[in-house]
């Protein structure tokens, strides 16, 4: 389930929740060629330039590695982590937030 916690932002950040890990998007309002493509995962095409999706931990003494192995993916105008495993959960998050948005854009055009 993917849950969005902030509604109107006007610099384009969204954060929420999805199956269990944190996350937050930079949303652009048009489609970037270092956004996200959402049909393939890669740089190009898309309206998401930032994305970071993570487990969030109250434990004050984590380590490093741990810290690492809860974040399953960041993407800044690229991708600097890409869980493969988790790859089906950030497809849907992507899809999600690409039709969110669009879906906003074609709202503001049709008043």
């Amino acid at each position: 389930m993917i849950k969005v916690e902030s509604k109107n932002n006007k610099y384009g950040i969204i954060y929420g929740e999805i199956d269990g890990y944190n996350w937050y998007a930079l949303v652009q309002d048009k489609k970037v060629d270092y956004g996200i493509n959402p049909k393939t995962l890669r740089k190009g095409n898309g309206r998401i330039s930032r994305l970071f999706i993570y487990k969030e931990t109250n434990d004050n003494k984590i380590m490093a590695n741990e810290l690492i192995k809860s974040v399953i993916a960041d993407y800044r105008h690229k991708w600097n982590l890409l869980n493969k495993d988790q790859k089906d959960l950030i497809q849907r998050l992507v899809n999600y937030l690409e039709l969110r948005y669009s879906l906003k854009v074609l709202k503001k055009e049709a008043k």
